[in-house]
């Protein structure tokens, strides 16, 4: 008889993948997960710990399940970042787990479900969690994990706690698992990590040859790379370009800036300068000029100044990427940032976040406008959240098209309208 339990995951697209490493590992003990808490024997959270609004989202949520009757397992990053917060939260808990403890994860459940609790077990294990790797069902996108860790020691960072130093999986085992994948008619594979320019640092190998190596899989696939920082990809931006090429990846870079002033970047320990990112950026678009460009901005970091701030404006005014991700600074616990004298007046960081994102808004309307009256092949990826179907073209801009289409086929599509959050399109007939 199948062990039914309910998983909830949150954070990054490294999360998501570990959620699916954990089903796989559960299903060799005949587990098997239910969208229905109610029908759950067993509760488990996969958590974030990289901003504080998310972490107290994850203790009020354990707060809410601590009266529950069936046991929770809280797994993830925030184990080894707030271990005391989720101890006080669920004081009857089942067991806290480290993110690189999924292998233990099948023991452990089996002593839950016969009645034992209160196991904490954060130590890392040098296995690879890709053995147990299982690709969500019914769907056509998969997230692929290439290595966890980073090179970094950001001011402001606490998920290096909870990842460590760099591991990378071997070429041979990622190549495998895509391989799976694209013979299973996944059609968008998303390659995630902390930090895709730090692959191989550690087995004597780069991000540049795993793509080509992928890149040789065949199949109607495309690859959607995750982020990478600017210093470990500059000697060899011109090398991945160029196997980016291939239709086989989605012309989309998710590259952080974090602040456009290069006094905030040395506080924060950012290992590269302005100038840095806008020559990478620039490199890009000179390949692929119509590619989607994502960054990700932290307003109101210790020791900003207005001027700081209008340094980022200017930056993002003269560069306009595509997608934004803003940030109002928050404390992590131990970080080196928590502990500065020279904190932003909270108000101040909510005015500066409020100005950024209506100015940012704006360029997006705008990007998206360019759009319309572009036509070509889009890949069915998701259904739309209220209604139709989510593509994506090749440089990876959403559109939703009003239709009834089939997921993972290719269709051709005109762009006839732009919002702010993505394109509306309809589809060319064909002949």
């Amino acid at each position: 008889m199948a062990i039914p339990f309910y998983l909830e995951t949150y954070g990054c697209s490294l999360n998501s993948a570990d959620s699916d490493i954990i089903i796989g590992r559960l299903r060799e003990i005949d587990a098997r997960p239910v969208e229905d808490l109610e029908k759950a024997e067993l509760i488990i959270l996969n958590t974030c710990g990289v901003k504080e609004p998310t972490e107290d989202r994850i203790i009020h949520r354990l707060e809410e399940l601590s009266g529950s009757t069936k046991p929770v397992i809280v797994a993830g990053c925030l184990p080894r970042i707030s271990l005391s917060r989720i101890e006080q939260a669920i004081p009857g808990y089942a067991a806290i787990l480290g993110p690189q403890a999924i292998e233990s994860m099948a023991e452990i459940v089996s002593r839950v479900l016969i009645g034992e609790r209160g196991i904490i077990h954060l130590e890392s294990t040098d296995v690879s969690k890709l053995k147990w790797f299982e690709a969500p069902k019914e769907s056509v996108i998969c997230t692929i994990p290439i290595c966890e860790g980073c090179l970094g020691n950001c001011a402001y960072c606490a998920v290096k706690f909870a990842r460590g130093r760099v591991k990378s999986h071997l070429e041979k085992e990622l190549c495998q698992v895509v391989g799976r994948c694209t013979r299973a008619g996944y059609r968008e594979i998303r390659i995630t990590s902390q930090d895709l320019g730090a692959y191989g640092t550690d087995i004597d190998t780069n991000l540049v040859t795993l793509m080509q190596k992928i890149d040789e899989i065949e199949g109607q696939h495309r690859f959607r790379l995750g982020m990478f920082n600017p210093n470990l990809i500059t000697d060899t931006i011109d090398k991945l370009l160029q196997v980016m090429k291939s239709d086989h990846f989605f012309k989309f870079f998710h590259i952080p800036l974090q602040s456009g002033s290069d006094v905030v970047l040395k506080a924060m320990g950012r290992l590269y300068t302005v100038k840095d990112w806008e020559n990478i950026i620039g490199t890009i678009r000179e390949t692929f000029s119509s590619a989607t460009i994502a960054t990700d901005i932290i307003v109101g970091f210790p020791g900003e100044t207005n001027d700081d701030f209008d340094l980022t404006m200017d930056v993002i005014r003269r560069f306009r990427p595509s997608t934004i991700n803003i940030s109002k600074y928050g404390d992590r616990p131990n970080t080196l940032a928590s502990k500065s004298k020279n904190k932003v007046d909270t108000l101040v960081k909510k005015q500066r976040s409020r100005r950024l994102s209506i100015f940012v808004n704006k360029i997006l309307l705008e990007d998206n406008k360019s759009w319309v009256g572009w036509s070509g092949p889009s890949i069915v990826t998701e259904r739309g959240l209220r209604s139709g179907f989510l593509c994506r073209n090749p440089s990876y801009k959403p559109i939703i098209v009003h239709d009834e289409l089939q997921l993972g086929s290719i269709v051709n599509i005109q762009v006839i309208e732009a919002s702010r959050t993505h394109l509306i399109g309809e589809i060319i007939p064909s002949g």
